[in-house]
């Protein structure tokens, strides 16, 4: 088992640089496929989760050879088109590699993705659009059957503005020759990102970052080298930290308009944050008050993976703070956690209230989801005395060596 070692109560201060996009680096990465020729992606985060995208490319018969932050991509040799089960739960991300792989194989087996439990996370909404745009899809047990013979020109309204249903769609049908309009699109500067990408790669799609994204799918996309956005939930995780922290962090590469609602809640609660073209600086005296009420939302709302984080800076604001979670049903399990080391907070139904406390103290604690675990380590680097967080393999899906970048920045954290 391995486990963080945190000595808490020492403020952050200095100069932090982000790590490239969870979010975006794994959908670039599936759309790889779309060509033979390589492609050559920059600024791609050393994660499990990022290892996890590179297992499936190989396993695909693809040519990948990673070095630093540099992943090379040739899948002129793919001979496969079968996600095997135990790749498929590695994560929940896994499931945006069916859009790319009908687009290139014609067909698709996948089983039902893993990754994190936040609750009921079904990909309805993928299997109808791509149903709706030619796809045939069934269930075969624990698995799901793909077959594309062609893509057809239609307008996709989605119930939800889901990131992986967007994604899945651009990419099976950027290469179509057919145009596709998807109305209700996810809006996150990720879908921006792949948008962006796939252009590189010769596609024609615009509209990314409104709810119309326009596809004028062409006939063949060719090889590129791209430089992946930089990851704007550490950059919320880094700003919470510094606020709970008594910091002075200046957050490298951050851009506030990814995380506007975030840096908003944190001015609110006593931050002074301000921010330039290359970076946010987030400065605190560590006297915090509470906010009445934030709920998360799909984007430009706040986001659902920056709740956790804003809740560990919750229990040390003075009075009572609410948050109301609208996304994943168990995304509050971090609480429980929290509560082991003092924290004062209450369930009602999706509804989370958060009583400041003076001082948090230091315990043994588990991280039960990615974002969980890093709001454990925003309080164990505010608490008292040491604080011991368990459960890193759900951290190190998306955050790289989490213990170096607050190190930089003075916290005493130690991997173990």
């Amino acid at each position: 088992m391995r486990e963080l070692v945190i000595n808490g109560g020492n403020p952050l201060w200095g100069e932090v640089r982000l790590q490239g996009s969870k979010n975006a680096s794994l959908p670039i990465l599936a759309a790889t496929i779309l060509t033979d020729e390589e492609c050559i992606i920059h600024n791609c985060p050393d994660i499990s989760d990022t290892w996890a995208a590179i297992d499936i490319l190989k396993d695909f018969g693809i040519k990948v050879c990673r070095r630093g932050e540099t992943v090379r991509v040739c899948s002129a040799c793919m001979d496969g088109s079968i996600i095997r089960k135990e790749l498929m739960q590695k994560m929940r991300s896994s499931v945006m590699f069916m859009g790319a792989v009908l687009a290139k194989r014609g067909e698709t087996l996948i089983c039902h993705p893993g990754g994190c439990r936040l609750g009921d996370r079904p990909i309805d909404i993928h299997i109808k659009a791509l149903s709706e745009l030619g796809a045939r899809i069934e269930d075969v047990g624990e698995c799901i059957y793909c077959e594309l013979k062609e893509v057809k020109e239609d307008e996709i309204v989605l119930l939800y503005p889901s990131v992986g249903a967007t994604e899945n769609i651009m990419m099976m049908c950027a290469g179509s020759g057919k145009v596709v309009q998807i109305y209700n699109a996810a809006r996150e500067p990720e879908i921006v990102d792949l948008q962006n990408f796939l252009n590189a790669m010769g596609a024609d799609i615009q509209g990314a970052g409104t709810d119309i994204i326009t596809i004028r799918g062409v006939k063949e996309l060719h090889g590129c080298e791209y430089t992946v956005m930089p990851d704007r939930v550490v950059a919320a995780t880094i700003a919470c930290a510094a606020a709970v922290c008594s910091g002075d962090v200046y957050i490298k590469e951050a851009k506030e308009e990814h995380i506007r609602l975030v840096v908003q809640t944190l001015r609110e609660v006593g931050c002074r944050i301000c921010s330039d073209a290359s970076g946010i600086r987030v400065v605190s005296k560590g006297d915090l008050n509470g906010i009445n009420m934030i709920k998360t939302l799909p984007y430009p709302g706040f986001p659902t993976d920056a709740q956790p984080m804003l809740g560990a800076v919750l229990t040390r604001c003075r009075g009572v703070s609410r948050i109301s979670e609208t996304i994943f049903d168990n995304r509050f399990c971090y609480l429980e956690e929290l509560g082991k080391m003092g924290a004062d907070t209450k369930i009602q139904g999706t509804v989370a209230e958060i009583r400041g406390v003076d001082k948090l103290k230091g315990a043994n604690v588990a991280a039960k989801d990615l974002r969980g675990g890093a709001a454990l380590v925003v309080a164990g680097l505010a608490a008292e005395g040491i604080t011991v967080v368990s459960g890193t393999e759900f951290i190190d899906r998306g955050y790289e060596k989490i213990e170096t970048a607050f190190k930089e920045i003075g916290a005493n954290i130690t991997r173990i």
